[in-house]
């Protein structure tokens, strides 16, 4: 249960981010949120990754798998973006989870068995999905966004083979891509600032050491003992708490939809974890 436990841990801080990333795009453009975000979780990794060199304990295999976890990652927020431009957030919301969906289609093609749990989780995680997200019509925009939750698929099977490499050496590798979105941003968008950089400092820090560090290296260790479909099941925590974290900390309100939503995708939660399929046969 333990690699249950981190994925949800791991959720639970990515669906904080949510109003805290709507303070910070008040102050900066998207291109420049992802790559600050993650050079300030860079940078302060770095002490500890000079460490492993020097010690010769940094693997060869953790930095492919960062550098190909990382590039997936960039492309496909960058497509999310994108497409959200021409469409609506709830749209965006829908399409992007429907990543789950592909794996478990994709893990079933490859013969995975499955349980009546199973099947009821994935059946019941889509309805509360949809309801609580509201999404209507398919356009350029809806386009790109399907594009990118391929591509979100793709990196959760890539951790999952990535898995058993060190969690915080991958992590290190996986912050790295991101920050090609900085030559855009500072040849071609508004000029830096510092000073707008500091007025959100702290949700910054937050952004960077806690969702991203700790989470991606919970998520690497996660997968070690859950399936790649069980994990992106598990990850639906990230969009069903955000409502309840947007409720605290900006004054959202959550309608009955949402509440219905959640209510199912925690059920769907329940009957994953309970399934031995679930878990990494090596690790039962």
């Amino acid at each position: 249960m333990w690699g249950v436990i981190a994925l949800i841990i791991a959720s639970v801080i990515w669906g904080s981010t949510f109003p805290i990333i709507k303070v910070v795009m008040n102050y900066v453009n998207s291109f420049r949120y992802v790559w600050v975000r993650n050079l300030l979780a860079v940078l302060s990794m770095l002490p500890y990754i000079v460490y492993r060199i020097r010690r010769g304990l940094l693997s060869r295999h953790s930095a492919i798998g960062g550098i190909l976890i990382g590039s997936t990652y960039t492309l496909a927020l960058w497509l999310q973006g994108l497409g959200t431009f021409y469409t609506t957030a709830s749209n965006s919301a829908f399409i992007t989870n429907l990543y789950f969906i592909y794996l478990h289609v994709y893990e079933a093609l490859k013969g995975k068995k499955y349980d009546y749990r199973l099947v009821a989780s994935v059946l019941m995680a889509l309805t509360g999905l949809y309801i609580m997200t509201k999404a209507r019509g398919f356009g350029f925009g809806e386009t790109l966004i399907l594009i990118g939750s391929f591509l979100w698929a793709l990196q959760v099977l890539l951790v999952d083979k990535y898995s058993n490499t060190n969690p915080l050496d991958t992590t290190f590798f996986m912050l790295l891509p991101s920050l090609t979105l900085s030559i855009p941003d500072m040849f071609f968008l508004e000029s830096f600032s510092i000073s707008k950089i500091t007025l959100v400092l702290p949700h910054l820090l937050y952004l960077s050491l806690v969702a991203s560090v700790i989470a991606y290296a919970l998520q690497l260790y996660g997968q070690r003992y859950v399936v790649a479909s069980t994990a992106s099941t598990i990850c639906l925590i990230e969009p069903t708490s955000a409502p309840i974290f947007a409720m605290f900390l900006i004054n959202e309100k959550i309608d009955f939809a949402q509440i219905t939503g959640f209510i199912l995708i925690i059920l769907a939660l329940y009957l994953s974890i309970t399934s031995k399929y679930s878990y990494k046969q090596s690790q039962i």
